[in-house]
């Protein structure tokens, strides 16, 4: 029993790979930059399990919301959601409102033992995504609440990482300011996978009310905006020189593979290979990028 309980879990826990690279990766970075490099290992390692577990709970509790929304999205065209463990059938729901519970009261349980401003921060992200999936609010369903709401919740484990430390300071501040900049313009491309489903369902992301290239012009302006700030005003925020030169080389990268969805955006698996191989690992690069920022050569 045991065996096969921790079996689902792990089969829930790569169908959502996000949250090790998104929200607990940016959590310990902005914990070593508030420590100025050198955070205690000990904490460090707290505010990992806490982020972690907490995001899994928080996604884990969408995939049973989103459930129908997932198979109808299969029947339009787009098989990935509905291929995760609680839509494919391999885990049931009871199984899943065991894993939500245990991953929340891990996550919170752990971040108690940091300090009470970590503890809140991962209480408030737990109610935001409550309120994200669960009828009748389900800010999801909202008229551009959706990339929002989710770039609120990439902060939340930006503040966590930092609080866990010496609380922020400038390059905190700004890798904070990047990232939500980027989940709001730059993250609307997964949705346009899901275009045709969203507009069926009433999601109203920005593929869907705009158009997907519309999508994919927005976060290379993004970028492009992230590059031309960060070159005129990385002196200011104290980072040496390599900062600006790795960062620019990184968003020329991420333009250059965001480029071609103006034309493949109608590919649902070849933009989740691009998202998930390409898109993500250079967004973790220029996040390291920063964290390289703050030492003086």
């Amino acid at each position: 029993m045991i065996r096969r309980a921790l079996k689902g879990y792990l089969l829930c826990m790569g169908s959502r790979k996000v949250v090790l690279p998104i929200y607990t990766w940016s959590a310990m970075l902005c914990m070593i930059l508030s420590s100025r490099g050198f955070p205690p290992l000990l904490e460090l390692l707290k505010v990992v399990v806490a982020v972690t577990f907490v995001g899994y709970a928080v996604y884990f509790y969408n995939d049973v919301m989103d459930v129908m929304d997932d198979l109808k999205n299969r029947e339009l065209g787009n098989p990935i959601p509905a291929s995760r463990p609680f839509a494919s059938g391999k885990v049931s729901k009871k199984m899943m409102i065991t894993y939500i519970i245990f991953s929340a009261f891990v996550g919170l349980s752990v971040a108690y033992t940091i300090n009470i401003f970590v503890l809140a921060l991962l209480t408030l992200y737990i109610l935001l995504g409550i309120l994200y999936s669960t009828e009748p609010i389900k800010l999801k369903k909202r008229f551009l609440m959706k990339q929002p709401v989710i770039a609120c919740g990439y902060l939340i484990a930006h503040l966590s990482g930092a609080y866990a430390a010496e609380g922020i300071n400038l390059a905190v501040i700004y890798l904070s300011v990047l990232d939500f900049i980027i989940a709001l313009g730059v993250n609307p491309i997964i949705d346009i996978r899901d275009v045709k489903g969203d507009k069926v369902l009433g999601v109203k992301t920005i593929p869907a009310v705009f158009g997907p290239e519309v999508a994919v012009r927005l976060a290379i302006s993004v970028l492009a905006a992230s590059g031309i700030a960060t070159i005129i005003g990385y002196s200011r925020i104290g980072f040496n020189i390599a900062m600006p030169l790795l960062f620019i080389i990184i968003i020329a990268s991420l333009i250059y593979t965001i480029i071609p969805l103006l034309n493949k955006w109608r590919d649902s698996v070849y933009l989740d290979k691009v998202v998930y191989r390409r898109i993500v690992p250079l967004h973790l690069m220029l996040q390291l990028s920063v964290l390289i920022g703050i030492i003086h050569l």
